[in-house]
């Protein structure tokens, strides 16, 4: 019986994921030598793991199967460095992952404490806090290859390597560095955590503990500039399969039209700029972040940018009202190839954001600190469901026929920025009854403070019935979800004591209007956290 307990419990998770338990390899895709002679080693120096010490590459790393390092060797890297580095701390979360891995970060800072928990603009001359994260994909060598943690680690390497460049840039900012958010993940090489949930789509439902934990130590920093790292893949093919990405990076800010405008402009106006040519004068090709299939005729694809959906790691932190970047290398699927190129893609532009925050750290400090206090007293609408707009614009791509990088012309659907369609007058506040305790929990995790009201509630409040769903017909990431539409009516209510008034006029809020308006695409009632049908209030 027991046995049989097992196997079921099991089945369930290969059905809900289709993945069977650890190990949930990508194939291997390389590139032809063709495509591969347009992705030649560049001159960059680079100071992490697997280059300073080839000798621990593991064997499954060219096979696609394993990343270059073990966790053992990436701890052992930080604890050096630390150690004979003052203004480094080495430190390990008070959690561990599902599998019971342990999660060390570095705080780099010199001047204060070398405590990383802050608030939001609680001293004079506070600098600009960085928050940077790799591996929160497993199988992207954002888990366990260049594109993450070994681009992070080699940005570590190159502050220990610069002493002078390190003072000068620690003058103005202090930076945390996860190289690895799911090291569960990254020892099975998989893309998801150990239970087969995405952990970067868990950022507004938080259904895992991992997350909840992973956020709670980002909200106890509460950073200002954010770095994702990832990689994308590298084998897809366009306009009839002549084509594939010829971009070294691509990268977005995030893009919720709840985040703050200036916030937003700052990202876009100064940051990605400086990521676009710094990429280039490093001979190494950049362009938006994309998502997208093949075409024919008179585009070869058509590209969406990176959207708004706040369940997706960069603009759930962005809507903490900071500048994030999520930061994509080419490279899923290709094992150890063109391993000397994908890093220093990802070192430049982790590079680039850090120079860029140095350079220009009191116009960002001013921008995000005043972003915040005007997102906390603004009296906008709030802004439930968007849109894009297509244009056709050449796109940086290899000719899978001869190698050449060329720039076709594709279907590009920008969301830079995107377009609301649906709005709502800002509430003062959220009224949550004492019966769904487990809702103010969420908030509390994503940062935002809920008050337990000691009174019973008695009072005239805007509600919204559900007019009209439509339910998914499989899951996603252990749901069903629901498409609803709602109707607004206005009434009186009384709710006992014990129930939960969530204001809207605190940094966090954004979160709050994305999980609990029924529309939007993440929200509580989307994701049957709160199950609904038609003419529920």
């Amino acid at each position: 019986m027991r046995t049989t307990t097992a196997s079921l419990l099991f089945g369930f998770a290969c059905v809900a994921q289709a993945d069977q338990y650890g190990y949930n390899h990508v194939s291997l895709r390389p590139d032809s030598d063709i495509v591969a002679g347009a992705f030649e080693d560049v001159d960059v120096e680079l100071l992490s793991p697997a280059f300073l010490t080839p000798e621990i590459v593991q064997p499954g790393f060219s096979k696609g199967t394993q990343g270059p390092s073990s966790q053992t060797d990436m701890e052992d890297f930080l604890q050096e460095l630390a150690d004979r580095n003052e203004y480094m701390t080495y430190r390990t979360a008070n959690f561990t992952s599902e599998e019971h891995r342990s999660f060390p970060y570095v705080h780099l800072s010199t001047g204060h404490s070398s405590c990383p928990s802050r608030r939001s603009g609680s001293s004079t001359g506070e600098k600009v806090r960085i928050w940077i994260q790799g591996a929160v994909h497993g199988n992207e060598p954002a888990g366990n290859e260049p594109a993450g943690d070994e681009a992070v680690q080699a940005l570590l390497g190159k502050f220990d390597g610069d002493n002078d460049w390190a003072m000068e840039v620690l003058d103005k900012v202090e930076i945390v560095m996860l190289p690895r958010y799911n090291p569960d993940g990254v020892f099975y090489f998989q893309r998801t955590l150990a239970t087969n949930f995405d952990p970067n789509r868990d950022h507004i439902k938080l259904a895992r503990q991992q997350t909840r934990d992973i956020k709670q130590l980002f909200g106890e920093y509460s950073p200002h500039v954010v770095v994702d790292m990832h990689e994308y893949t590298a084998s897809s093919t366009f306009g009839d399969g002549q084509y594939q990405h010829a971009s070294d990076g691509l990268f977005s800010a995030a893009k919720n039209l709840n985040i703050n405008q200036g916030i937003r402009e700052l990202a876009e106006q100064i940051f990605a700029k400086n990521i676009g040519d710094d990429m280039e004068a490093a001979g190494l090709r950049a362009e938006p972040y994309v998502t997208g299939r093949s075409a024919s005729g008179e585009v070869v694809a058509d590209f969406a940018e990176a959207g708004t959906d706040s369940k997706i790691g960069r603009n759930a932190m962005g809507l903490t009202q900071a500048v994030v970047f999520l930061i994509e290398m080419r490279g899923i699927g290709l094992a150890d190839q063109e391993f000397q190129r994908r890093t220093p893609a990802g070192l430049t532009m982790l590079t680039s954001i850090v120079q860029t925050t140095t350079d220009n750290a009191d116009e960002v400090f001013q921008t995000v600190e005043g972003g915040i206090k005007e997102f906390v007293e603004s009296t906008d609408d709030i802004v439930i469901t968007d849109y894009s707009k297509s244009e056709i614009r050449p796109f940086s791509m290899v000719d899978t026929k001869n190698g050449s990088v060329v720039r076709p012309p594709v279907r590009f659907a920008s969301t830079t920025p995107a377009i609301a369609n649906l709005t709502r007058a800002r509430p003062e506040a959220y009224i949550i009854p004492v019966a769904w305790a487990g809702l103010a929990e969420r908030l509390r995790v994503a940062g935002l403070e809920v008050e337990t009201l000691d009174a019973p509630f008695k009072g005239t409040v805007e509600t919204l019935t559900i007019a009209s769903t439509k339910i998914d017909s499989s899951y996603y990431e252990g749901v069903v979800r629901v498409t609803a539409t709602t109707e607004t009516g206005e009434r009186e209510i009384e709710l006992p004591k014990g129930s939960f008034r969530v204001s809207t006029r605190q940094k966090n809020a954004a979160l709050a209007v994305v999980a609990l308006e029924p529309e939007n695409i993440d929200s509580y009632v989307s994701f049957n956290i709160v199950p609904v049908e038609e003419g529920d209030e």
